[in-house]
């Protein structure tokens, strides 16, 4: 009598029959195997020891900084959702303005030079210093503005009216005005009067 076989579905995922070689067998020693070994920084597959060991390089290092985007302090602008816009076209104008935002607030330096040189430009090494750094430089200014303002209630009317042109000028608050260029005038020397 022979035997029925009970089907059961197949699991690839489990089943040792299945992935059980890779797509490309790999013979210790081989040419092959030698070669990919070279590229490795961990112990792999290939066996023997890593040809490439993982050294901690400290350069190339990545630096942000943060800007006012649509209102927020951000290094980084979130992709814009596609449901939020009826014309294709006002999305892909949207995501690429976000990208491009993203992009211009992120930086790479090689070396100490360059990064000290960018620290000082405001970079900083996460996002979340480069908002810390802005805020903070935001604070200041507005706390520097608002003496100004208050030791400005003492000026004259003139002086008032100088420094009010200057911050409409400017487009936003001054911590301090620009001194006016002085005009010079002109001397002319006086005849003498005839005797």
């Amino acid at each position: 009598m022979s035997e029925e076989i009970e089907f059961k579905p197949v699991n690839q995922e489990k089943d040792s029959r299945f992935n059980a070689e890779p797509g490309i067998v790999v013979i210790p020693g081989s040419n092959y195997a030698n070669e990919m070994q070279k590229f490795e920084q961990f112990p792999s597959k290939y066996g023997g020891s890593p040809g490439n060991p993982y050294r901690y390089k400290p350069f190339p290092k990545m630096l942000y900084r943060a800007e006012n985007y649509k209102g927020k302090a951000c290094c980084m602008a979130a992709p814009p959702d596609p449901h939020d816009f009826a014309d294709p076209r006002e999305y892909e104008r949207a995501d690429e303005g976000a990208r491009r935002y993203s992009e211009k607030c992120q930086k790479i330096v090689g070396n100490e030079q360059e990064m000290s040189r960018a620290m000082e430009d405001g970079w900083r090494e996460s996002p979340d210093a480069a908002v810390t750094y802005l805020l903070g430089k935001d604070k200041a200014k507005s706390t520097d503005t608002a003496h100004r303002n208050y030791e400005d209630r003492g000026m004259s009317d003139a002086a008032k009216a100088e420094a009010k042109r200057a911050t409409e000028e400017a487009g936003e608050h001054l911590p301090a005005i620009p001194e006016a260029p002085r005009v010079k005038r002109k001397y002319t020397r006086r005849a003498k009067p005839a005797e």
